[in-house]
């Protein structure tokens, strides 16, 4: 009986390694040919001519002026949209965190709302709101009986910010709740003991405390303001081009492959060293949260009739976040009001919905309407099943102990394949696109096929986010039940199918929903590969944005709405909601 089992077990360790080695060469070949030979593609266009190594195209198109003019105009957009973020997301992050009252995490969920829609959405919401003939510069006019506009947000660098501020403001205002949640306020107290002022206290004893926390978060919406793409693309027009946008431009209008490419490795480049940054300082948060109890303590909202310093404090505070809700949500009710405002008196007010749903050929889409929405499914399904498949075999190859646990070190593999995923990460969607096209363009797949390369584009964004939401399951796993079931005999693979794989199904399912949300709203990498008849909602609405009929996009970016608010409401049922790279 015992030469039985311990043959099963041999035989289930062969299984074991061989599926390892499976799951190596898989991850491999897809990585290899889809992401690290179309990043190979750039460097030749960047670093190459006729056959042979040069500096000179790389070096002139990052020393040409207006190259320069762009990548001054990257930096300090996003750095001055990362600083108002910072002022307004930290005094909104204490009143979240100090105050307990009905709705809070209603109201919490909403402010989040913007930043987990596809950034065309978040595009037209402002149009609607704040272009020139937006209900706000209406209302203005009406009030001044003038013709001038209160906000001009084409080709405008206010507008540029504005907007950034509104799509990445929440991440500001989650991150930094539990920087305040977690402050030690023993220190504090002992401080103004000793009679240290509030500025001092602030200073030397709050700030050190939650400083990581802040540069962590700021390095996010630095990363996500400097790749900005939709938003700059159309509100920027010729004037203000992040390196995303030049890129573009380059490619798709100058047909300039070695400059695109050059500015592409650039942006690797810069990219690489934010997300390093965003990591390491991510991890100091992690490690400071470790053992430290919640010092802050939460109070109901109530007003004193005797302190009216701490009264008008508390409603001063209560008026900036009724301010921040309406610039937030203000944006994505106008476009669900506009997919049923009539662009003419004889048309329904259900036109855009009767038009989403028909099979009619729309010349300005080049496509129906309908085919458009199954594309968008369509598309995010298979994203979502292939980054799944993908993310547990990222896990499973950096969770496998060829030995028992306890004597488990980090193997060659693990750091091998941990780096693989990083690199991904610090890739912008057009890179990625733009790596794509520069080695299949003249292929007979691309040409007949390119549903596909969108596809793997989109799972190519979205393997780190559903990769770190199961990773994030996983070391909640108690390493003692693993332990256990080692020391007991059961093989690795057993260990995984029968206590892993259950205990990280919810942070599976997690991934899954966000590569979903991300794949349906994604816009640069499929704006760069669409051909013919396979664009999504977002093309659609990019195509319609400039248009005098505002209906049938508004309607489009409603599902999308909807949709994408569905994901995160699910998300926020199965778990806490990591608005991270």
């Amino acid at each position: 009986m015992s030469r039985t089992v311990r043959k099963e077990a041999n035989i289930e360790e062969i299984a074991n390694k061989f599926i390892i080695i499976l799951a190596i060469l898989a991850l491999g070949s897809f990585l290899l040919s889809l992401f690290y030979v179309p990043l190979i593609q750039i460097l030749r266009f960047a670093f190459s001519s006729e056959s042979q190594f040069t500096f000179a195209i790389f070096s002139s198109t990052i020393t040409d002026t207006l190259n320069l003019k762009f990548l001054g105009f990257t930096f300090t957009q996003a750095l001055l949209s990362t600083v108002i973020c910072l002022f307004i997301g930290l005094p909104a992050g204490f009143f979240f965190a100090k105050y307990e009252f009905k709705g809070k995490k209603l109201i919490l969920n909403l402010l989040t709302i913007p930043f987990v829609l596809p950034p065309i959405v978040v595009l037209l919401g402002f149009i609607v709101s704040y272009g020139e003939g937006g209900w706000i510069n209406s209302i203005w006019k009406g009030m001044t009986g003038s013709g001038d506009v209160l906000i001009s947000i084409f080709g405008t660098f206010e507008g540029i910010v504005i907007a950034h501020v509104f799509y990445n403001l929440s991440v500001i205002i989650r991150m930094t709740i539990p920087a305040w949640q977690s402050l030690d306020l023993e220190q504090v107290e002992v401080s103004r003991t000793l009679g240290a002022s509030k500025w001092k206290i602030f200073w030397k004893i709050i700030f050190p405390q939650i400083v990581n926390y802040l540069i962590s978060s700021a390095l996010l919406v630095f990363i996500y303001t400097f790749n900005s793409f939709a938003i700059v693309l159309y509100l920027g027009e010729v004037r203000f081009q992040t390196l995303e946008v030049r890129i573009f431009k380059l490619i798709k209008g100058s047909l300039d492959f070695s400059g695109g490419a050059s500015l592409a490795f650039l942006q690797l480049i810069l990219n690489s060293i934010i997300i390093i940054l965003y990591l390491l300082f991510e991890r100091k948060t992690r490690q400071m949260a470790i053992g430290r109890e919640r010092g802050l303590q939460k109070e109901k909202i109530s007003f004193s009739r005797y302190n009216w310093k701490k009264n008008f404090s508390l409603i001063g505070l209560i008026f900036f976040i009724l301010i921040i809700g309406i610039f937030t949500f203000a944006p994505i009710l106008a476009v669900i009001i506009a997919s049923f405002t009539p662009f003419a008196s004889e048309v329904s007010p259900f036109f855009g919905y009767t038009q989403l749903f028909s099979f009619e050929y729309n010349p300005l889409l080049n496509n129906s309407p309908l085919r458009l929405l199954l594309n968008t499914l369509l598309f995010a399904l298979a994203a979502t099943i292939i980054t799944l498949i993908l993310s547990l075999m990222i896990v499973f190859v950096l969770k496998n102990r060829y030995q028992s646990l306890k004597k488990y070190q980090r193997s060659i593999s693990e750091s091998f394949i941990s780096y693989m995923i990083i690199l991904p990460m610090a890739t912008s969607s057009i890179t990625l696109a733009l790596g794509l096209f520069l080695l299949f363009n003249n292929t007979s797949i691309y040409l007949n096929a390119v549903w596909f390369f969108i596809i793997t584009a989109h799972v190519l964004i979205s393997v780190p986010f559903a990769t770190r939401s199961i990773m994030a399951a996983y070391n909640r796993i108690d390493v003692e039940l693993l332990n256990v079931a080692s020391t007991l005999g059961a093989s690795r693979l057993r260990v995984f199918r029968k206590i892993e794989f259950p205990l990280i199904l919810r942070g599976i399912i997690v991934g899954g929903i966000f590569s979903f949300a991300i794949s349906l709203g994604e816009f640069g990498a499929t704006n760069f590969l669409v051909r013919g008849e396979y664009g999504t909602l977002s093309i659609g609405i990019s195509k319609l944005l400039l248009t005098q009929t505002l209906q049938l996009p508004a309607t489009m970016a409603s599902i999308l709405i909807i949709i994408t608010i569905i994901c995160f409401l699910a998300i926020q049922k199965l778990g806490d909601v990591e608005l991270k790279v």
